[in-house]
């Protein structure tokens, strides 16, 4: 017979039959809303486990369209440190799964006694942890990278010849050759590269190399042809073209200026993008990635991903935030309305609006003017205030989340009045909007972000990437307000910790050891960059699970390992509780597991 468990009481199906006799259940929808009512009371795991179990009676095969789609089966977790991120119980000596989601908790030897056809996995001494929600990434980009020549560390543009010529040694004509990865905010302070060399190098071939942040782009004069960019053409709108002494384009090109050269670069088909997404989801699950936030979704990789899901071959689970700058795209949201999958494994319900550029190539939205070089500096806002207000009016009529990049004090304060504005009308709702990145703020910003309840949405790789040159871009007083994550957690606001892969070192025990020690990772021993607004250990991984299911409106089913969630979960060769904090980057992940099911084992 099966069981439902607690530490302390087991409770037999028979038991809590007639308890639901009169109770007609609408599957696990209803049952994460039950369960969010239900969790501050202290009889949670035996009330939520009958509930799972009458599930179970009804719903033997749950209705799921994803790759991790169990049949009926059990297995029960032990021998190890089972760390729940569940202030309810943290810590477990056992773990009962069946059908892809916790059943119990308990002891091991009674669990085994009362399930003996349960599969059983040893932890052999290992330590397990939900499975990390990274809550803000370009997945797709990560799987088309491996096919760019990769310039993350490059500080000349020799170096960046000498990478490109050892990835494509021999091009064929007219082949667009991609690089990714050059640090804009490095080459902002040290001088931005001129394309003499790329055009020495590649004559006969278009060269277009992606920033690390995607705020700048650098191209060879075979692209400014193919582009007919000349000294007559004007900046855009919104965007710069950085030129030589004489006028002519040095090639780099900032912010929506790209765009002048990119809409003639071949796109890729859903095929591509099938495969690229699907590359990168396997990248990410290695690292221990259970579920990914996929920011800025066009109209194309929305169908991606969606018959993705619907072929059963999403490994991880995916949430989309939508392109909110493209105004078609999302005419047809705000009329069709959200996606949610019964399974958790995709979701569309977010807006990710880019708002201002970046702090590197001084296109950020500033109050004041910048510190180091006031001249060289170029504002941004990528979407007006007007259609701002029109996407978040919209979203707060609708139920969608709204999600804006801003990464400038100036940027998030306007970003945040439009959303006290937008929601005004909507006191009560469950809202959980967001600021991505939320870089540098007004004082004044923690205590409204509070009061409103928006999601700071953050990156330690940011901050530390930043450090060498941040400080020169606003100036000693703005520091203190920038990358500020201890003010934003004392202000009592919420906040979530992601990657915003690719670019910056990504993987989540780089994130976790970026979060608690503000120091490089060639300089684990050092004394951290403005280290007052680090992270603990604890406050960094509940901002890589359960608040970023929270951010994603799937707290009732992910981001703890409680009874009736899914088992999505990651096995460490070590406890990061524990560990000291300069070696949280070294611990490797062995196993990754999403609804009861490994899909990923190290070998």
């Amino acid at each position: 017979m099966n069981i439902i468990s607690t530490d302390k009481k087991l409770v037999y199906r028979s038991e809590i039959d007639l308890w639901f006799d009169h109770v007609e259940l609408k599957g696990t929808e209803w049952l994460a809303r039950w369960g969010q009512k239900m969790k501050t009371k202290k009889y949670i795991h035996i009330a939520a486990f009958a509930l799972v179990s009458v599930l179970q009676i009804g719903c033997s095969n749950p209705q799921s369209n994803s790759t991790v789609d169990n049949q009926s089966k059990s297995l029960i977790v032990y021998g190890g440190t089972i760390r729940t991120v569940d202030d309810t119980l943290p810590t477990a000596e056992a773990m009962l799964v069946t059908d892809g989601r916790i059943v119990a908790f308990g002891n091991a030897a009674t669990l085994m006694q009362q399930s003996p056809g349960a599969e059983q996995v040893n932890l052999e001494g290992k330590t397990i942890l939900p499975g990390f929600i990274d809550s803000h990434v370009h997945v797709r980009e990560l799987g088309m990278d491996a096919s760019k020549a990769n310039l993350v560390g490059v500080r000349s543009t020799e170096d960046i010849v000498e990478r490109l010529v050892a990835h494509y040694p021999n091009p064929a004509k007219d082949m667009w050759l991609i690089g990714q990865g050059w640090d804009e905010g490095w080459f902002g302070s040290a001088g931005y590269p001129d394309r003499q060399l790329l055009d020495e190098a590649f004559p006969n071939n278009p060269v277009h190399l992606e920033s690390l942040h995607g705020f700048a782009g650098f191209y060879n004069g075979k692209a400014l042809e193919i582009a007919k960019i000349t000294n007559n053409t004007p900046d855009p709108e919104v965007g710069q073209i950085l030129r030589r002494p004489d006028g002519t384009a040095t090639g780099v090109m900032l912010t929506l200026a790209q765009g002048l050269i990119n809409q003639h670069i071949p796109t890729a088909d859903i095929n591509m993008r099938k495969d690229a997404i699907t590359k990168g989801l396997e990248i990410m699950v290695k690292a221990g990635v259970t579920s990914v936030h996929e920011a800025g979704m066009t109209n194309m990789d929305a169908a991606t991903f969606m018959e993705l899901a619907e072929e059963s071959k999403l490994s991880i689970r995916v949430y989309g935030m939508l392109n909110g700058n493209d105004n078609e795209l999302m005419n047809h949201w705000f009329e069709r309305g959200i996606h949610e999958q019964p399974d958790t494994m995709f979701a569309v319900r977010s807006i990710k609006v880019f708002y201002d550029g970046s702090l590197g190539s001084r296109t950020a939205l500033m109050q004041e003017p910048y510190s180091d070089d006031p001249a060289a500096a170029n504002p941004t806002e990528r979407i007006t205030p007007e259609q701002l207000n029109w996407l978040a009016e919209n979203a707060a009529e609708k139920g969608f989340q709204m999600a804006v990049h801003a990464i400038g004090d100036e940027g998030n304060n306007r970003t945040l009045s439009i959303y006290e504005n937008a929601l005004a009308p909507y006191p009560t709702q469950d809202h959980r909007w967001r600021i991505e990145h939320a870089q540098v703020v007004l004082p004044d910003y923690f205590e409204r972000s509070a009061k409103l309840g928006v999601i700071s949405s953050v990156q330690s790789s940011h901050a530390v990437g930043d450090s060498g040159w941040a400080e020169d871009r606003v100036g000693p007083n703005r520091i203190g307000l920038a990358y500020a994550w201890r003010k934003i957690l004392d202000a009592g606001a919420p906040l979530i910790l992601n990657s915003d892969l690719p670019g910056e070192p990504w993987k989540p025990m780089e994130t976790l050891y970026f979060a608690v020690t503000r120091n490089t990772l060639d300089n684990p021993t050092g004394n951290g960059w403005y280290k007052d607004q680090a992270l603990t250990t604890g406050e960094a991984i509940d901002a890589m699970s359960k608040a970023g299911a929270h951010s994603a409106f799937q707290d009732g089913s992910i981001g703890t390992l409680s009874v009736g969630k899914w088992a999505d979960f990651v096995v460490l060769d070590t406890d990061p509780y524990i560990a000291e904090p300069a070696t949280l980057k070294d611990i490797e992940v062995l196993s990754t597991w999403v609804a009861g099911r490994k899909v990923f084992t190290k070998e």
